[in-house]
């Protein structure tokens, strides 16, 4: 408007118009100050509440989600699949939000606030205006809505593309020592080649009805200002309303072509999103207790009282990367037995021995323990307190646990082995290291280390040797004080001398706790309280190491098959 009577003002001969236009000129100055102005006020606004801590706060409740699934359930899920939702929804939640601040409302503002004073100064072009920006707002949802399916299927393709990737990088290790590079690439290489045949005819598909739109804006632009040009030249408006006019109807037609763009994005953002409502929307198969007993002066007791357990395997893909539907059993299981009325009992303070085949249940059982899944039929008891009326995060604070395959962080050796305690890790003190360290028989490489405690592990331990990453899973275990360690096949993948060592350690270390190890090698487990054995999910010996061998069983063969092998 100002920018209308400068112009009317510069081309009228009357002198008093010299006011006018001084006073317009100083009102574009001042208001191109305040419009700076504000722009430094929103922009320092938007960095201390938006940018950043939006991107925090999705950041938090992904992770909340996350860990709130129970074990099993991640077993279950691809985790690659996992991350790429979390992160491809995260993104796609922060770039709508940022949209609609930073391009919707402008947009919408830019396009109603023009038309306003259109309908007010020329009422004709304020009509044919809105009549343009109704056709295009349904031409432009309509088409748009069209693509929504296929740009779902893009999305889910995508997830699958990274997917491969993931697992390539994950595997570097495997992928160079079988020198399957080229093998890699061409494969990853195929799969994008793959999305972009897919996605290529969506896109070119998507702009001839953006750019038909386009036509018809620019047509009706034209259209537009030859009915003012007309007014104007009729003297029904002044050559200054004539330029302001001009302007409001590019800025309210010129600036539709953002809503489709915005719409566009959004479209685009909606599988993405989508999927991780779903994962948020995901409810957890263990749930905690609405009053949990508290676990207090825990002896270590472990009861399992008449317990089956069945795993449910999906036979389609991994449902939070497909189109049709929840994460809910919709569609058909696979019911796979693992535990048949088993009843044992677990007395504090001793050591105990889970052998059999693989597939056996072994594993399943420290699974129920873990809380990683309940079973379907039976109990499991700590203390003589089923376990589902625990705070199993409580629960799993009191058991140490040493796997086959120790995990570790890119971090220091001291951030590793007191990675499990609860707010304490910051206290626990060098002398208290070198102790927990002789326990685990860290203590014979740790003098070694460059910057003693502080040494990087590099990432998942790499710079550690398979005997080393093991006696630090110990370490870690033991620090905690628990009173129940479960071993489970923490010497399978060792060598003799490293096996030795180990098994030494876990001697050492399961004094006066609750002691389960799981192994195949029963060398391992001679010498324990009581070993029971396992096949096909069936409890079908239990005794010591002298008593299972007088008898003509399982165990015995098991003995009998391994001193034969060796």
């Amino acid at each position: 408007m100002i920018f209308g009577m400068i112009v009317t003002s510069v081309s009228s001969s009357k002198t008093d118009e010299t006011q006018t236009l001084i006073i317009a000129i100083c009102l574009w100055g001042l208001l191109g100050c305040t419009r700076n102005s504000l722009a430094l006020f929103r922009e320092r606004f938007e960095i201390h509440n938006l940018d950043y801590e939006l991107y925090r706060h999705l950041s938090r409740i992904s992770l909340e989600k996350f860990f709130s699934i129970s074990m099993g359930q991640h077993h279950a899920g691809h985790s690659i699949i996992k991350r790429s939702i979390m992160s491809k929804g995260e993104a796609a939640v922060a770039g709508i939000v940022n949209m609609g601040i930073y391009e919707l409302v402008p947009t919408i503002l830019m396009v109603f606030i023009p038309l306003g004073l259109l309908l007010v100064k020329v009422p004709i072009i304020g009509a044919c205006v809105i009549f343009v920006i109704i056709c295009y707002a349904i031409y432009t949802v309509k088409y748009n809505t069209s693509f929504s399916p296929r740009l779902r299927k893009l999305d889910t393709l995508s997830n699958t593309v990274s997917k491969k990737r993931g697992e390539v990088i994950e595997n570097a290790d495997l992928v160079f020592a079988n020198a399957q590079e080229e093998r890699v690439r061409r494969e990853c290489d195929e799969e994008k080649n793959t999305e972009g045949l897919q996605g290529k005819p969506v896109w070119l598909s998507y702009g001839v009805c953006f750019y038909g739109g386009q036509f018809f804006l620019i047509i009706s632009q034209t259209l537009c200002i030859a009915i003012s040009a007309y007014l104007a030249r009729k003297g029904t408006i002044t050559p200054g309303t004539f330029v302001a006019v001009v302007i409001w109807i590019g800025s309210a037609l010129g600036t539709l072509t953002n809503i489709s763009h915005v719409q566009r994005n959004l479209m685009k953002n909606l599988a993405p999103v989508s999927k991780y409502f779903r994962f948020l929307d995901y409810q957890p198969d263990i749930l905690m207790p609405d009053k949990p007993v508290p676990i207090e002066n825990l002896q270590g007791r472990i009861e399992f009282r008449h317990v089956s357990f069945t795993y449910r395997k999906r036979t389609d893909k991994d449902s939070l990367n497909d189109d049709e539907g929840e994460e809910t059993s919709t569609k058909e299981h696979q019911e796979i037995p693992a535990l048949q009325d088993i009843s044992l009992v677990l007395d504090p303070g001793k050591r105990y021995a889970f052998v059999g085949p693989s597939g056996a249940g072994k594993s399943t059982l420290i699974g129920l323990v873990l809380r990683a899944y309940d079973s379907q039929a039976g109990h499991v008891l700590i203390d003589g307190v089923d376990i589902r009326m625990l705070d199993y995060r409580e629960l799993r604070r009191n058991i140490g646990l040493v796997p086959q395959d120790v995990a570790l962080f890119d971090g220091s050796m001291r951030y590793n082995i007191t990675f499990g305690l609860n707010g304490s890790a910051d206290k626990v003190t060098n002398e208290q290291l070198d102790h927990i360290s002789k326990l685990s028989r860290v203590s014979e490489f740790s003098n070694k280390l460059e910057n003693g405690w502080d040494t990087l592990v590099g990432e998942r331990g790499l710079k550690l040797s398979g005997g080393q990453r093991q006696r630090v899973g110990i370490a870690r275990a033991l620090i905690k004080n628990p009173q129940i360690l479960i071993f489970d096949e923490a010497t399978s993948s060792l060598d003799t001398e490293n096996e030795a060592i180990i098994r030494e350690s876990i001697r050492e270390a399961s004094v006066g706790k609750t002691t389960i190890i799981i192994a195949h090698r029963l060398a391992t487990v001679k010498d324990v309280d009581k070993i029971f054995v396992f096949d096909e999910g069936k409890l079908v010996e239990q005794g010591s190491h002298e008593e299972l061998v007088q008898k003509d069983g399982y165990y015995r063969r098991l003995v009998h098959n391994q001193v034969i092998l060796a």
